[in-house]
């Protein structure tokens, strides 16, 4: 089943007296349990699209439906949808309120959405990104950025989304520590059955979580990547 489907979308931006286009007729579709990325070099259009499906740009003209649901242009995500649909930036400092605590910042939308045993919720989400529990009292300064992105993600979880939108996920991060956050993410997403739509212009990232692709220039998509592509390398040159 697709979670996402996506049909010629368009979104531009006010500029000068015209328009710019960002997103042109883009096309796609996302099974669920899959990773689908798209990859391209920045400004191309990519976060974009995944700011549409956040509902964090509203106004694009086209068609959309999340989980057979059609998303209507200037609709505000609520109720069951907000939850389904999670993100997670890719500046982990940028995302986390700097004079709160991390057990309040992830404590927020528990308690936006009602939800009871706050506490343990809590602790259940830093222990499942592997950070321990004190972390909860540390402020966003007194963190590596390998564990702020861990916190990024452990905050998406929260709610227990059915989709995962990654923006650049590891791109602010040492060599070292990307590796790590990529392996979280796949464990993550083979124990809680969720789907990913990754944005990235790293080539091995891509090839290392996705089972497919698409390569976008100037905010069209040029072409598609299945699994067999990406671990032949196929991606790298169509980039270069």
């Amino acid at each position: 089943m697709a979670l996402i489907e996506i049909a010629n979308l368009q979104v531009s931006f006010p500029q000068g007296n015209g328009h710019k286009i960002a997103v042109e007729s883009v096309s796609f579709t996302v099974e669920a349990e899959e990773t689908f990325s798209l990859i391209g070099a920045s400004g191309c259009g990519k976060s974009t699209v995944l700011r549409v499906l956040a509902g964090l740009q509203r106004d694009w003209h086209g068609e959309v439906r999340l989980f057979g649901q059609a998303i209507a242009p200037l609709q505000r995500f609520t109720g069951q949808l907000r939850r389904d649909v999670q993100m997670v930036f890719q500046d982990p400092y940028a995302s986390l309120h700097p004079q709160h605590k991390i057990g309040r910042t992830l404590g927020e939308p528990l308690k936006i959405h009602g939800e009871k045993h706050i506490p343990a919720r809590i602790n259940e989400a830093l222990l499942q990104v592997g950070l321990h529990t004190a972390m909860a009292e540390r402020y966003p300064h007194q963190l590596s950025g390998g564990q702020r992105q861990r916190v990024a993600i452990a905050r998406a979880l929260l709610l227990r989304p059915k989709l995962l939108l990654l923006d650049e996920p590891t791109s602010a991060l040492d060599m070292s520590v990307q590796a790590e956050i990529l392996n979280l993410l796949n464990h993550l997403k083979r124990e809680h059955g969720m789907t990913y739509l990754l944005v990235s212009h790293d080539g091995e990232v891509i090839a290392h979580m996705s089972e497919r692709a698409a390569l976008m220039e100037n905010g069209h998509i040029v072409r598609h990547f299945s699994r067999a592509d990406l671990q032949a390398g196929e991606h790298h040159s169509a980039q270069g």
